[in-house]
C-alpha cells in the first residue's frame, strides 16, 4: 500500500535551517486557518505518538512546543506539527496535500487497523530509504 507524505518544510539551508518556500500557501484567514487546524489535528488517526515535544524550528526561543505525533487518512501522512506551523505562523500544508484536504471538503474518515499498520510501515520504510 503507498501513501503521500505531507512535507513540513520545504527545505533545509546548513546555516539557517529548515525553511517554507514562497510557494507554500500562507493561510491569513482565520476560518479557513481554523478548518485547517481541524482537519490536520482531528483528520485521521494516530500511526505514532510522542509525549515529548519538538523545538520550534523557526524560533529556538521558544523552546520545546511543536507536537510530534504522526497520522494518516489512508491516503495521506502528516505530523501534527503541520497544524502548529499554521496556527503560529499561517503556513497551510504543501500545494498538493492543501488541495486534497480543500477535495476532501475538509472531512475525513477514520481509517482502519489494518490501514493504520500499513501507514506506519511505509513511514518506517520511507525513513529508511526503501520507500
Amino acid at each position: 500500500m503507498e501513501f503521500k507524505r505531507a512535507r513540513l518544510f520545504d527545505g533545509v539551508d546548513p546555516k539557517s535551517g529548515p525553511y517554507f518556500d514562497e510557494s507554500r500557501p500562507r493561510i491569513s484567514d482565520q476560518v479557513e486557518r481554523g478548518r485547517l487546524i481541524e482537519f490536520l489535528t482531528r483528520g485521521g488517526a494516530a500511526i505514532e505518538r510522542a509525549a515529548g515535544l519538538a523545538p520550534d524550528q523557526l524560533d529556538a526561543s521558544k523552546g520545546k512546543v511543536v507536537p510530534i505525533s504522526t497520522v494518516t487518512d489512508g491516503v495521506w501522512i502528516w505530523t501534527l506539527a503541520q497544524a502548529y506551523y499554521l496556527e503560529h505562523y499561517g503556513y497551510g500544508p504543501d500545494v498538493e496535500f492543501y488541495e486534497y484536504i480543500k477535495s476532501r471538503e475538509y472531512r475525513t474518515d477514520e481509517p482502519g487497523e489494518e490501514v493504520k499498520t500499513a501507514a506506519l510501515e511505509f513511514l518506517r520504510r520511507s525513513r529508511h530509504g526503501r520507500s
